[in-house]
C-alpha cells in the first residue's frame, strides 16, 4: 500500500513538473513575416502599409513599415526600420530609422544605440539625451516587446521610447480583454491592448495582438478628441524564411 502511494506521489509531481516545464516554454520566439495593412478614416480607406520581420543573422533582426496614404488634398508617405537584438526577453535595439514626405513639412530621423551606452541622434532635439539605458526602445522595437510581453503573461506595460521627434515618452499600455475581429485575413480572437493616457487627455489608442500569429499586429485604431484618426486592419500576413 505505501508503495502504490509512493508511485502515486511520485506520479503527480511529475505531472505538476512537466506542467511548470511547459509553461515556463511559453517564450516569445521571434518569427520573421510580411504583412500587408489597409488604412481606414472614418470608413474611407486612405492607403496600405507593409511591416516585414527579416533575422538577419547573429541574433539581429529588423523590423520595417512601409505607408502610402492620401486623402483629398493630404498625402503622406513614411518609412521606419527599426533593427535590434533579443535577449533573456528584452528587446534592445541599434538603429532606427525614420523618413515621413508629403502634405506639410518633410522629416528624417536616425538613432544610433552604441554599445556603450551613448546615443547618437541626428539631427538632434534640444531635449534629446546623450545617453540611453537599458531597457528602452524606439517606436519599432517597442512593438516587438509588447508581443514579447504578451506571450510572457504580462497584462500592463510600462516602457520608455526615444520618439521620431528625438525626445523620451513614457507609454503604458493594458490588457482590456478579447474580441473577436474581423479582417483580410479573416475572423480572429485577438487581445485587445490599451494605451493609458493621462487624465484630462481625450485620446483613446487600441491595438489588437493575433495569439495564431505568434501575437502579431492585427488592428491599430486611434481617435483624438472623438474624431477618428485611422483605423489600421491586416490584410495578408506570410511568414518568411529565417536566415
Amino acid at each position: 500500500m505505501i508503495n502504490r502511494l509512493s508511485a502515486f506521489i511520485l506520479s503527480v509531481a511529475l505531472l505538476l513538473t512537466c506542467s511548470i516545464t511547459n509553461a515556463s516554454e511559453q517564450s516569445f520566439v521571434i518569427k520573421p513575416f510580411d504583412a500587408v495593412y489597409d488604412m481606414y478614416r472614418q470608413g474611407d480607406k486612405l492607403g496600405s502599409g507593409k511591416r516585414s520581420l527579416k533575422a538577419l543573422g547573429n541574433n539581429q533582426f529588423s523590423l520595417s513599415l512601409d505607408s502610402d496614404i492620401e486623402w483629398l488634398i493630404f498625402s503622406d508617405e513614411r518609412k521606419e526600420v527599426s533593427r535590434f537584438s533579443y535577449t533573456q526577453g528584452k528587446i534592445i535595439p541599434s538603429f532606427y530609422l525614420y523618413r515621413r514626405e508629403g502634405t506639410g513639412k518633410d522629416k528624417e530621423l536616425d538613432i544610433m544605440f552604441n554599445l556603450d551606452h551613448s546615443l547618437i541622434i541626428k539631427p538632434k532635439h534640444e531635449e534629446s539625451p546623450d545617453k540611453w539605458q537599458d531597457g528602452w526602445l524606439d517606436e519599432m522595437s517597442l512593438h516587438m516587446q509588447i508581443q514579447a510581453d504578451l506571450i510572457d503573461g504580462k497584462t500592463r506595460f510600462e516602457y520608455t521610447v526615444i520618439g521620431n521627434s528625438g525626445k523620451l515618452k513614457d507609454y503604458e499600455f493594458e490588457v482590456i480583454g478579447h474580441e473577436l475581429i474581423s479582417t483580410g485575413l479573416g475572423r480572429f480572437n485577438a487581445t485587445k491592448v490599451a494605451r493609458v493616457y493621462p487624465k484630462g487627455k481625450f485620446y483613446a489608442q487600441h491595438a489588437w495582438f493575433i495569439p495564431e500569429l505568434n501575437h502579431t499586429l492585427a488592428r491599430l485604431w486611434r481617435m483624438k478628441k472623438g474624431v477618428e484618426q485611422y483605423d489600421l486592419v491586416i490584410s495578408s500576413y506570410q511568414e518568411a524564411q529565417a536566415k
